[in-house]
């Protein structure tokens, strides 16, 4: 009856028809609510995910913008005064090196931020800014392994002042760009054999596992590193580190970089090492050490020498 005559209940007092239909409009209004917050909140949130990802994407850009400009300044630079290359000996050849690490600090986390690809041109640029510094400094890259580099330089003095402008160099990159990467870097000397332009020795296994021991934006050497150079830059001592696969712990001490202990000016290569022969008890082929620093004034005059 109702169905022929919507009216009907009104004879019969059919009331709770309006508690159905206002609970049926409130269920109604509900999913209206429901339904607006999930499509627009979804919404909100995929443009707060782009917006995150644009960003970091401009960061890469600016970042490998800045790494070629650079490269570009640098070798303008040093075209100039580039010499032709030395033939290398037909054998192994063994020699006293200085032989230095870098490796890019989080590497794993930046690759899952940028993707492989923008990655990929992110270390290109700067495997490639690694190389022109090293050789403005008289070293060479004689092998790469994943984000690290290995070089060789004449002189532990050529490769500290190399490193600090390595570590100068990725300091103002991130501070213009604000592309979070930062570089380890260990350095170590003694004999190695060169063969086919590779290094091969105890050098450099060393100077790996200094590398391993180094914090994000630090330079670690060794002592005999330090002990080249002498008072001409500020170094902090980490003491003795126990590195893994050598038998004997070894001595590191951290190069002050920046703020006021970096003295990088001050350092200056020693001239070639003289063929007559090394001195006292340095290594074979070993460059001469650093001049001694100067007494300080007022102190009294060395005793002279004995009548021969």
């Amino acid at each position: 009856m109702v169905a022929k005559d919507p009216t009907t209940w009104k004879a019969y007092s059919f009331w709770p028809v309006w508690v159905i239909m206002t609970w049926g409009a409130a269920i109604v209004i509900h999913l209206g609510i429901v339904l607006a917050v999930g499509l627009f909140g979804g919404r909100a949130r995929r443009r707060r995910k782009e917006l995150a990802r644009s960003a970091r994407r401009a960061a890469h850009e600016l970042h490998v913008q800045a790494h070629q400009e650079k490269l570009q300044r640098r070798q303008a630079r040093h075209r100039a005064a580039e010499v032709a290359p030395q033939p290398r000996p037909a054998g192994p050849e063994r020699k006293w090196v200085t032989v230095m690490f870098t490796d890019i600090a989080n590497s794993t986390g930046l690759t899952e931020d940028l993707g492989d690809d923008e990655w990929s041109r992110v270390l290109s640029a700067h495997r490639e800014l690694v190389r022109t510094l090293f050789a403005g400094y008289g070293g060479e890259v004689v092998g790469t392994q994943g984000d690290g580099c290995l070089g060789r330089f004449p002189t532990p003095a050529e490769a500290v002042l190399c490193a600090v402008e390595v570590q100068k160099e990725i300091a103002q990159t991130r501070e213009d760009t604000r592309f979070p990467m930062q570089v380890r870097i260990g350095i170590h000397a003694g004999e190695a054999v060169q063969e086919d332009g590779d290094l091969i020795g105890r050098v450099v296994n060393v100077a790996a596992r200094v590398t391993a021991e180094t914090n994000p934006g630090e330079i670690l050497v060794t002592e005999p590193v330090a002990d080249y150079l002498g008072g001409q830059l500020r170094f902090e001592d980490r003491g003795l580190r126990e590195l893994r696969g050598l038998t004997q712990p070894r001595h590191l001490l951290a190069v002050r970089w920046d703020g006021d202990g970096a003295a990088s000016a001050d350092v200056t290569p020693p001239p070639p090492a003289s063929t007559s022969g090394s001195a006292g008890g340095s290594p074979p082929g070993a460059p001469p050490a650093a001049p001694a620093a100067a007494a300080p004034p007022g102190s009294p005059p060395p005793p002279p020498a004995p009548p021969s």
